[in-house]
């Protein structure tokens, strides 16, 4: 059906060669408009993209011929509509029905075999041209439930020689707890360590401990994030530290992707099977082992800002450190638009030091011309400090913005009273056309005698530690037609302490030569000097696909305090999640490894082994999973980190139904999906290419936007259906009229037309569904209970209706 009108078609029935016109229901076609009045369970597709699974009424028009859905306001308000097209709207003359006729070029149309109602609107009619923002109203907070995160690394080393005999045992585990109820989000994390043995190891031993307590909801008619416990300072101004108390802060991931930040990016290079920290302010962020050779992780969250801080553990028991500051774009803020972050609350201290209150706020404000005032305080007793910047977006150009921050402390251990100044420069850009990523570009002067607050409530000694005098960092990547590469560099400075610097630097490529298909050549160069490190790695990586899963590869790397070692690997992937690699060493660094890992859609497993034959060997296993409890069930997934967003499809009791990846849903026909992002529009899609040939799904992809740390909930149409021949009559025997309506009861769905003297076929029929024939002016009748599912033959089993 579309909104103009058109006059009804006659068609003479006498040309079917039917007996009697009686037997003859041919509505459905004559009226192009017509639908049975009554309510519908229909997906809702605008534009091509899913708006999820709605009840929608059909109702006659005051003529009598055809009829119209009725779309209520609430529902049109998630299309995200310009406001002035929204008020414009008129409503059907009585009723509570918006009509879309006032936007010109609007259509809808009803599918009865899809069982969806399909929206076509002018693009120009929308606020942001963006198919990955959704407006508010379109934003869900999910269902009640609880979650658990969790991963677990054990190691057992035996070393010999070199000072380090005997044998060590450790087991590490972190993760997320949570407790979802309507908005709200409660989370608690966790991390413990334990070790034993006579080999040293530069872990601290660590009962289970709760480092972060705290709640936190959406706000998303003032798009901000309340939270209050436990939790960070994630300032666009001041340094990050942790606080206990309470935080409203406008959220930037409601905002178009455009004014949003960039996931930070982390590179590094492993000589071993390598367990990989991320964390800040001793709070692990990310964990995880890495095989020989290059590694990189850009699945972090975007909202991390600050400092982050890295250590690549080797299986011999080394460390390399070094820190990561993470990119943000400018602070920018739209035309007339107010941003703000607003905490109150004490410092969290893991040594010494003092913890007084403190109030910190920070606003920005949009001006005409892309331009952006902005500021903030921070105040406690005996420290106030004060900022104030600009920001202007630049369009083609990028995002550049300037601000100075001023501080006056009275030191708490000497009285002395210090002030000082803080100047920064930031800069991003994409440039498209050349195929340059700048993720960040930063730069920061301070005066010897400006304090930050950690310095101010820190210990005395680690005064100077923290005194920062120059920072630079720069994120750059660039895709050439033959080759990609991207550089890295960050080098900070102290007033009373070591310099820090990190460099890296990597290019690949990949080619053909001499019958040899799809050679991956890879260089990476990294430098680290601080005061734990002072190391440069070289390495040099070639890979060449076998076909089926199987890679071979070898490696030369060099590192400045050691001689130059190569391996050689093969790995063999079988494409179902289970992979298994072996690699040998040698050089200074002579080792045999092999590893093999496995992922399902409850878990991740990985087990390492490797030698050097002679000094040490080591053993490392870790398991990655989480449990979500919902009104559904208890559900196992194998992803989720830190308590994020995520969502449970269900697929009316259906086994086995294929989602992205390895994801299958369990026995009771649930599944989690995992790597869902926060107020961003999302499809959920079934993999119909690896559906079993007795199930259907009737809305194979739907769209929904979630809230932070939402867990979604969707309902997939789904069922074990056969086909059917069946002769359908009435209880008078009469044949049920040429042209009826076969529909499934649960989904409104058309399963089938009535043909002639009742012969109709019915398709994809769900084993137990409740079906009805409907025709004319709202007559109808129940089927009885079909034929048993099987073979399809060529005469009809009689069905009666009734």
């Amino acid at each position: 059906m579309a909104t103009s009108s058109v006059e009804a078609l006659e068609f003479n029935s006498e040309f079917l060669n039917i007996d009697s016109d009686t037997g003859v229901s041919l509505e459905k076609f004559a009226r192009g408009q017509y639908v049975v009045p009554g309510v519908y369970l229909l997906d809702i597709v605008v534009n091509q993209r899913s708006y999820g699974s709605e009840s929608i009424e059909f109702i006659t028009s005051g003529e009598g011929v055809e009829t119209y859905p009725c779309l209520r306001s609430d529902l049109i308000k998630k299309f995200g509509l310009k406001p002035s097209v929204l008020q414009s709207l008129p409503y059907h003359a009585g009723t509570e029905c918006v009509s879309l006729d006032a936007i010109d070029n609007s259509k809808v149309n009803y599918q009865a075999g899809l069982a969806r109602l399909s929206i076509s609107l002018p693009q120009v009619s929308f606020e942001y041209d963006d198919p990955s923002y959704m407006p508010p109203a379109a934003w869900s907070d999910g269902i009640n439930g609880a979650i658990l995160d969790y991963r677990v690394i054990a190691n057992h080393r035996h070393a010999t020689g070199g000072g380090s005999n005997g044998e060590s045992n450790s087991l590490q585990s972190y993760g997320t707890a949570g407790l979802n109820i309507d908005a709200w989000r409660i989370r608690a994390d966790y991390q413990a360590q334990k070790e034993s043995g006579s080999y040293s190891s530069t872990f601290n031993d660590k009962t289970l401990q709760f480092n972060r307590f705290y709640a936190y909801r959406a706000l998303p008619s003032i798009r901000s994030k309340f939270s209050v416990g436990e939790d960070y300072l994630n300032s666009d101004i001041f340094d990050t530290f942790a606080l206990k108390g309470a935080t409203l802060s406008s959220d930037e991931r409601m905002l178009p992707l455009r004014l949003r930040g960039y996931a930070p990016l982390i590179s590094g290079l492993a000589q071993t099977n390598a367990t990989v920290t991320v964390s800040q302010e001793g709070r692990v962020l990310y964990s995880t082992t890495v095989t020989p050779g290059q590694f990189s992780i850009q699945d972090l969250d975007s909202s991390v800002q600050g400092l982050l801080d890295v250590t690549v553990k080797e299986e011999d028991g080394t460390e390399q450190n070094f820190t990561v500051a993470t990119a943000t774009v400018p602070f920018l803020a739209r035309e007339d638009e107010l941003r703000y972050k607003i905490s109150a609350g004490r410092p969290r201290l893991t040594g010494g030091g003092i913890e007084p209150n403190f109030i910190s706020s920070e606003l920005a404000y949009g001006l005409p011309m892309e331009v952006t005032l902005y500021g903030g305080v921070l105040a406690a007793d005996d420290y106030l400090s004060s900022a104030f910047g600009i920001g202007k977006d630049l369009g083609s150009l990028g995002a550049l913005s300037v601000d100075v921050t001023n501080a006056r402390a009275k030191l708490y251990w000497s009285d002395e009273v210090t002030e000082g100044n803080s100047y920064r420069i930031n800069y991003s850009k994409r440039f498209d056309s050349i195929g340059t990523d700048l993720r960040f570009l930063g730069y920061r002067f301070s005066e010897k005698s400006f304090t930050n607050f950690s310095q101010f409530v820190g210990a005395p000694n680690s005064y100077s530690m923290n005194s920062g005098k120059q920072r630079y960092s720069i994120t750059l990547a660039k895709n050439f037609p033959w080759m990609s590469a991207s550089f890295s560099y960050d080098h900070s400075t102290y007033w009373d302490a070591p310099t820090n610097n990190r460099f890296g630097l990597t290019l690949a490529r990949r080619f053909s030569i001499a019958g040899l298909h799809n050679l991956n050549v890879h260089l990476s160069a990294y430098q680290t000097r601080n005061t734990l490190n002072d190391d440069t790695q070289i390495y040099l990586g070639l890979s060449l696909p076998l076909g089926n899963g199987a890679v071979v590869s070898s490696t030369l790397q060099h590192t400045g305090s050691g001689d130059p070692g190569a391996t050689m690997g093969y790995s063999y992937d079988d494409g179902q999640g289970i992979n298994y690699q072996v690699y040998g060493a040698v050089g200074e660094q002579r080792s045999a490894s092999a590893n093999v890992s496995k992922r399902t859609a409850s878990y991740r497993a990985n087990a390492s082994a490797t030698t050097d034959g002679s000094t040490y060997r080591s053993v490392t296993a870790s398991v990655n999973s989480s449990l979500v409890l919902t009104s559904h069930g208890l559900v196992s997934h194998a992803n989720g980190s830190n308590g994020d967003t995520r969502l449970l499809a269900s697929t009316d009791g259906v086994e086995g139904v294929a989602f992205a990846g390895l994801a299958r849903t369990n026995s009771k026909g649930h599944v989690v999906v995992d790597g869902v992002p926060s107020f961003q529009a999302y499809e959920a899609r079934v993999n119909v290419n690896e559906l079993p040939l007795d199930v259907e799904v009737a809305n194979p992809i739907q769209r929904m936007t979630l809230t932070e740390g939402a867990i979604g909930h969707v309902n997939f149409a789904a069922g074990r259906g056969y086909n059917a021949f069946i002769e359908v009559t009435q209880d008078g025997g009469d044949f049920v009229p040429f042209g009826a309506s076969v529909q499934d009861t649960a989904t409104n769905r058309e399963v089938g037309i009535v043909g002639e003297q009742g012969v109709t076929y019915l398709l994809g029929v769900k084993a137990g569904a409740d079906l009805i024939v409907r025709w004319g002016d709202g007559q109808s009748c129940k089927l009885a209970e079909l034929p048993e599912g099987g073979i399809v033959t060529n005469v009809a089993k009689p069905v009666r209706c009734q």
